[in-house]
């Protein structure tokens, strides 16, 4: 996702690095990440806007344990695959 044109609708980019606009959120499908280093960002529930790492997923239930970044106690938390998505994004230290 590029940008959010409306509360509802988005601008992506393609792999191939075309820009598609006007896509509404049911176009839409969570890319959960696959390598063990990837990060993610918790895009819905009391934890929204938190980055953390994928620490098991739950393919069956569709739901993965994320420990959060910066949480004093390392809070792990079960989260939906739709309540994160993968994070491209820098670290607050960059």
């Amino acid at each position: 996702v590029e940008d959010m044109v409306s509360p509802d609708t988005c601008v992506c980019r393609t792999d191939e690095g075309r820009l598609v606009e006007g896509l509404r959120e049911a176009m839409l499908e969570t890319v959960i990440p696959r390598g063990e280093a990837d990060r993610v960002m918790v895009v819905l529930g009391e934890h929204a806007g938190r980055v953390g790492r994928i620490l098991e997923r739950e393919p069956a239930r569709s739901r993965a344990l994320v420990q959060l970044e910066r949480d004093e106690a390392g809070r792990v938390v079960p989260l939906d695959y739709d309540a994160v998505c993968h994070y491209l994004g820098g670290y607050e230290d960059d």
